[in-house]
Parts: C-alpha cells; sequence; structure tokens
C-alpha cells in the first residue's frame, strides 16, 4: 500500500499529477473548499488520491479537494487513472462502458456501481454511488 507523503493508495496504483484539470462537478461548497485548503497548507495532502480521465484532464472525483489543492498552492495533485483502477480489480472499464451504452464522463454513479464496495471506499469513490 502507498502511502508517501500522506497519500493512501491500497491498489499501489500509478500516481499521476492531476494540477490542472478540470473538475467533473459544476458546483462545490466554498466553505469546504476553505476548510481543506487550511488543512492542506498546514499538512500536504492526506488520503486518497482523486481519480482521473487524463485523455481529458477532467478529475472524476474530489472536487474540493482538486479546487483546495491549488488554492493551497501545491506543486503537485496525486491522482489514478479510472481505467487503472477497474484493471486493478480485474474489470475492464471499455467494455463495461459499451456493454451498458454508457458515458464515461456522464454516467459515473452506473460506472462506479461496477468496482468493489472496499475499493470504493479506499479511493473516496462511494460518495458517488
Amino acid at each position: 500500500m502507498q502511502t508517501m507523503q500522506g497519500i493512501h493508495n491500497p491498489l499501489d496504483l500509478d500516481i499521476i499529477d492531476a494540477s490542472g484539470y478540470l473538475t467533473g462537478q459544476e458546483t462545490w461548497v466554498a466553505d469546504h473548499v476553505a476548510a481543506i485548503t487550511d488543512s492542506m497548507r498546514r499538512h500536504g495532502w492526506q488520503g486518497a488520491p482523486l481519480v482521473v480521465l487524463p485523455e481529458w484532464a477532467i478529475s472524476y472525483s474530489g472536487t474540493h479537494r482538486l479546487l483546495a489543492a491549488e488554492a493551497a498552492g501545491l506543486e503537485q495533485v496525486p491522482a489514478v487513472s479510472l481505467e487503472d483502477l477497474f484493471e486493478a480489480c480485474g474489470l475492464d472499464l471499455e467494455a463495461i462502458v459499451a456493454a451498458d451504452d454508457l458515458m464515461v464522463t456522464m454516467h459515473r454513479p452506473e460506472i462506479l456501481g461496477h468496482l468493489p464496495d472496499d475499493v470504493r471506499a479506499a479511493y473516496t469513490l462511494d460518495d458517488i454511488i
């Protein structure tokens, strides 16, 4: 399990930098972002990396954490690829999307529902379901 520099990465996936990525959400709570920003300024990144779609430079999870990392001036925003996450669970994301006629950017709950509960929880995806 990778815990370097406060990152909790139980599947030991490759960490990529999501600095400059867009958030996948249209709304967020400013006070929540401010509280996380304050924590990141004091302690750096703590917890799970973001889950992202690198080919689109979009964060699939962690809207508040992404905005807070940028506001805190972190040099890097730790993230893992959604496709790598599925692969580590023995799942083929592309096949699931095709079989269920889903759009990876629009059907997040339906797509994430294929992941085991413990993986969704470990990578802070369980609140999307």
